[in-house]
């Protein structure tokens, strides 16, 4: 997981057509995904390494799968629930923060059944792409705690190159944090694994 939960943000915009990959699919959030939204955020993981609110609330999830990604598609980024291809279920949470002078960042987090598996580097590079092809990016960032290395091997794999670290960078449960910047250009070379992810219509 990224540092992100999923911030930010429907008004007159086109509907938000879902984003294919070889074995997952980015989808707007629905309705009826606040009880597996409420049941993946109870882990102690994603609440280490992400920003959602502990203790984790059917509320928050509301709330998430709802006016925050409105709001965030809204304000030019997109929020997406990320599935399965082969079984529909839901492998995580990953977003475009609204993007500002052509660069943007990625975040994201991954229901623990599915870690270890690529699913969510997969994730990342097919959002990546659409960030580049869809809305004119030239740089998209990840911003990883040093300390999460399961989130370092998922920018790693999605083809980021990591740029040194940033001392005190954002604020973390109420405490200054580093982070690993990570990026990627419009102009880098896909990663092998992901080059071939359809754009359609971010963990360990």
């Amino acid at each position: 997981m990224s540092r992100a939960d999923g911030a930010g943000m429907m008004n007159g915009m086109e509907q938000q057509d879902p984003l294919d990959g070889r074995r997952i699919r980015l989808r707007p959030w629905r309705p009826d995904d606040v009880d597996d939204v409420v049941a993946a955020c109870q882990d102690a993981e994603i609440q280490r390494w992400t920003q959602v609110p502990v203790p984790y609330r059917r509320e928050d999830a509301e709330g998430f799968v709802g006016l925050v990604a409105e709001e965030t598609r809204a304000a030019g980024g997109a929020l997406f629930a990320v599935e399965s291809q082969e079984s529909g279920n839901l492998v995580g949470s990953i977003g475009l923060f609204p993007p500002t002078d052509g660069f943007g960042e990625i975040g994201y987090w991954t229901v623990e059944e599915h870690r270890g598996r690529g699913l969510t580097a997969e994730a990342v590079g097919v959002l990546t792409e659409w960030a580049f092809s869809h809305r004119g990016l030239h740089r998209v960032e990840l911003h990883v705690d040093p300390a999460n290395a399961g989130s370092r091997r998922v920018a790693e794999r999605a083809g980021y190159l990591a740029e040194g670290v940033v001392r005190k960078r954002f604020r973390h449960r109420g405490q200054p944090s580093d982070v690993v910047l990570y990026s990627r250009l419009a102009t880098d070379p896909p990663p092998r694994e992901v080059s071939g992810a359809g754009s359609g219509g971010a963990a360990p």
